[in-house]
């Protein structure tokens, strides 16, 4: 029988077979290279690529995370290029961004060589820096022994007031008005650490007005070793001692301070924002203080904090510093309006203030009166709810000429009318406010009692002539943030003492904006008295009373 000739059927002779099995060799050899060089190239291309993986955690914070891939999957391989960890807002404008190299964060075994860093740098609203700091990594992870670590000082430039946060071992020395941020020697060595050019503040919240912060003692912010040379010892006063671990703060009460409205807008809304989340653990330090304006307040130190104040210019000055472990240095949560407070800051409110007054004058009156919808506003004076009036009186600069007619016809509206000068007696003038449903008054400081008001009560301000700006700027606007309800009457030029001064032709009255501050201070507010219109201001009374129905 014929032998099929098929590629199958077919018989090979061991050469052939030989020669076959090679050529499989070969092909299968030329598959592996070929695969080899497609996976080395597609290696190749991923090297040095990095995963990004944005967080946002709350409203305004935003963490993005840049890990090198390598890193993220590969442990015993270490490649030599540099990791950006983090960066991260957490408040309006603020950056904070942290290079280190890669072995630093997953090397346990292998000790990286000496000289490699982490470096920390911050930038956290306009002018806000950190001092940067750099710590090497055998300080960071070599074992048992581990230099002293240190925070670095964390200081904010631009807007009404500049501020330092300073935590660690911090010693105030009251004579060179230096403030010591003492860094441990070793950690200082290791890293050669250079000093910049010391943060120098003046911590009073008034940035922009050069005839206040003239006045102002500088204060500086050191970083020295803790074997500097002029580095003072700690004073071993009581109060400072160092089982006690409450923070200081350094602010001031010069410039404008004596003036009771620059006092409350200044300083001691500021003065709130910043003290009061220590819930009273928080040493008071005053500069440029007056004994007279440090006991007009008694009651406001002592609702801030458990201990003394202590006016810093007066201590001794014997060599040694006032030791804290965390100082801070200035005030925040100025804004740029008169009695408000800067919400990007913090929680507070002016109405967290308020309240915090009337609690620290133990204040009893929360609300104002609320008349009945169905009483005749006449006739109010014969019910059991009687508005009452304070018409807050001034015996210099800017004064009533006709009171009693102003309180006659306050009570034939029927108002229960107090008239006083709210002096500097604090304690009382806050109790005199506090009763009020209504305040009155020409612009002036008096005015700043608004802040003991009880909710929902009405302030009435009579504004001089050409003293508009102030009197919004100063009452008008803030009262909207206070819960209390504002009017505001403008006097004619005939209800102002002017006209008896000045005939009716002149710049005085035709173009008061033309006069520098020098001149128009004591013009309009120096000089300037009003007899009010009773006829023409006796509808803002009667709005008043609408105000307490409502």
């Amino acid at each position: 029988m014929k032998k099929n000739g098929g590629f199958l059927g077919r018989s090979f002779s061991k050469r052939e077979q030989k020669m076959m099995m090679a050529t499989g060799a070969f092909i299968t050899i030329f598959l592996v290279v070929v695969s080899f060089l497609e996976y080395k190239e597609s290696a190749k291309s991923s090297t040095g690529t990095r995963t990004t993986a944005t967080t946002t955690s709350s409203p305004g914070e935003t963490i993005i995370t840049v890990v090198d891939k390598d890193t993220s999957f590969t442990k015993q391989e270490q490649p030599e290029t540099r990791m950006t960890a983090t960066t991260t807002t957490s408040s309006p404008e603020e950056t904070i961004t942290t290079t280190m190299n890669k072995d630093t964060i997953f090397a346990k075994q292998k000790q990286p060589e000496a000289g490699m860093t982490a470096t920390t740098t911050t930038t956290s609203s306009p002018r806000e820096t950190i001092t940067a700091t750099a710590i090497d990594k055998d300080t960071v992870f070599a074992t048992p022994k581990q230099p002293e670590t240190f925070r670095a000082a964390k200081c904010r430039f631009g807007g009404r007031s500049d501020y330092c946060d300073i935590q660690g071992d911090v010693r105030v020395d009251p004579k060179s008005a230096n403030v010591y941020h003492v860094v441990p020697s070793e950690t200082y060595q290791i890293n050669n650490i250079s000093s910049p050019p010391p943060p120098v503040i003046k911590p009073y919240p008034r940035n922009g007005d050069e005839a206040a912060m003239g006045q102002i003692r500088e204060w500086s912010v050191k970083m020295v070793p803790a074997d500097h040379q002029d580095l003072p010892p700690c004073s071993s006063r009581r109060v400072h001692h160092h089982d006690d671990s409450s923070p200081a703060l350094i602010f001031s009460l010069g410039a404008y301070f004596g003036n009771y409205f620059h006092a409350f807008t200044d300083v001691l809304v500021s003065l709130f924002v910043t003290a009061r989340p220590f819930d009273r653990r928080l040493h008071l330090l005053v500069t440029n203080g007056h004994h007279l304006q440090i006991t007009k307040f008694a009651t406001m130190w002592q609702a801030l904090s458990r201990y003394e104040v202590i006016d810093i210019d007066k201590v001794q000055p014997d060599g040694k510093a006032l030791c804290f472990s965390r100082v801070l240095l200035g005030l925040k949560g100025r804004d740029g309006k008169e009695l408000s407070i800067n919400s990007s800051e913090t929680r507070y409110t002016m109405k967290d203030f308020k309240r915090f007054l009337r609690s620290a004058y133990s204040l009893d009156k929360t609300v104002a009166i609320k008349l009945q919808t169905g009483d005749e506003i006449k006739t109010t004076r014969t019910t059991k709810s009687v508005p009452r009036l304070l018409i807050i009186s001034r015996e210099r600069t800017r004064t009533f000429t006709n009171t009693e007619e102003i309180v006659t016809m306050a009570r034939e509206l029927g108002y229960q009318v107090t008239v006083t000068e709210l002096d500097s007696n604090v304690s009382r003038s806050a109790r005199i406010a506090n009763r009020a449903d209504v305040m009155m008054g020409i612009h002036g400081a008096g005015l700043t009692n608004m802040v003991f008001l009880p909710e929902d009560a009405v302030v009435i301000q009579v504004v001089p002539f050409a003293v508009d700006w102030f009197a919004t700027n100063y009452f008008g606007e803030p009262s909207k943030g206070m819960n209390v309800r504002y009017l505001e009457y403008k006097i004619e030029r005939e209800e102002s003492s002017l006209v008896k001064q000045y005939p009716p032709d002149d710049v005085v009255f035709t173009d008061p904006s033309s006069f520098r501050w020098e001149e128009f201070s004591p013009i309009y507010m120096l000089n300037q008295n009003v007899t009010l219109n009773v006829t023409r201001f006796g509808p803002v009374l009667l709005k008043a009373l609408e105000l307490l129905h409502q």
